[in-house]
């Protein structure tokens, strides 16, 4: 498949399934919210599970969440929503769907990201599914309690969704963003993460040095996601030919 082109709106929403898993895309994040975008993030569990030691099992909640607000200050994230849902029970239920669909109303995203469907951790499968869900139902007349239906967005996967970039063929189309001044973001925005440094197996000096060792060797940098709907695809297009 064809690479389509660059972003450009004024509002995004970005779910993740664990307090962490935005910094994928941390890059984009930080250029786009640097241009004046609007970014929330969806935070759909609670990360309780996240403890690489017993003896944080009873203070993990706080400090992920803790942890997401720098994370939010380091990428220029707006606005953070937690479902809380159980760490490893993230569920496609009715509860939760109208959680999410009652925020993207909220927030009206021009753009939604979220998890592909193929993954190893079941919150992450669950995330993708509850999402297209709510993508889906938050367009209807449907629900009105939850607000007024809102435009369907465009939507993308940034992880999870069986692509190599190396390769030729793709089994989805995807954009490209360049986000060569922002490279280092990804790495500050886990830097925050200070409860996971051990899963990491990185200590904050690991960071600093790959940080400055970035911002000394600039180099062209291009953050891909996969289009997840054709009629995000065809829309490309027509922009493409105007």
């Amino acid at each position: 498949m064809q690479q389509l082109g660059e972003l450009m709106y004024k509002r995004i929403m970005v779910f993740g399934a664990h307090p962490d898993d935005e910094i994928v895309m941390a890059c984009a994040i930080a250029k786009m919210a640097a241009e004046g975008v609007e970014v929330t993030v969806i935070t759909m569990t609670d990360g309780s599970e996240g403890y690489p030691d017993p003896k944080l099992k009873n203070k993990i909640v706080a400090l992920r969440k803790k942890e997401a607000k720098a994370c939010d200050r380091a990428l220029g994230i707006k606005n953070r929503e937690f479902l809380d849902a159980p760490d490893m029970a993230l569920s496609n239920s009715k509860e939760n769907l109208k959680k999410c669909i009652k925020l993207i109303r909220k927030y009206r995203p021009e753009a939604l990201f979220t998890h592909g469907p193929e993954d190893v951790h079941r919150d992450h499968r669950n995330a993708h599914a509850l999402t297209r869900d709510a993508y889906f139902h938050a367009s209807e007349p449907v629900a009105a309690e939850l607000g007024a239906p809102c435009k369907k967005p465009w939507l993308y996967y940034y992880k999870s969704a069986s692509y190599d970039f190396k390769e030729v063929n793709y089994r989805l189309p995807y954009v490209s963003f360049e986000v060569t001044g922002y490279a280092e973001k990804e790495l500050e925005a886990w830097k925050t993460q200070r409860s996971q440094y051990s899963v990491f197996r990185k200590t904050e000096e690991d960071f600093n040095r790959e940080i400055e060792d970035i911002k000394k060797n600039r180099k062209k940098v291009f953050i891909s996601f996969c289009i997840a709907e054709t009629n995000t695809v065809n829309q490309f297009l027509e922009n493409k030919e105007k």
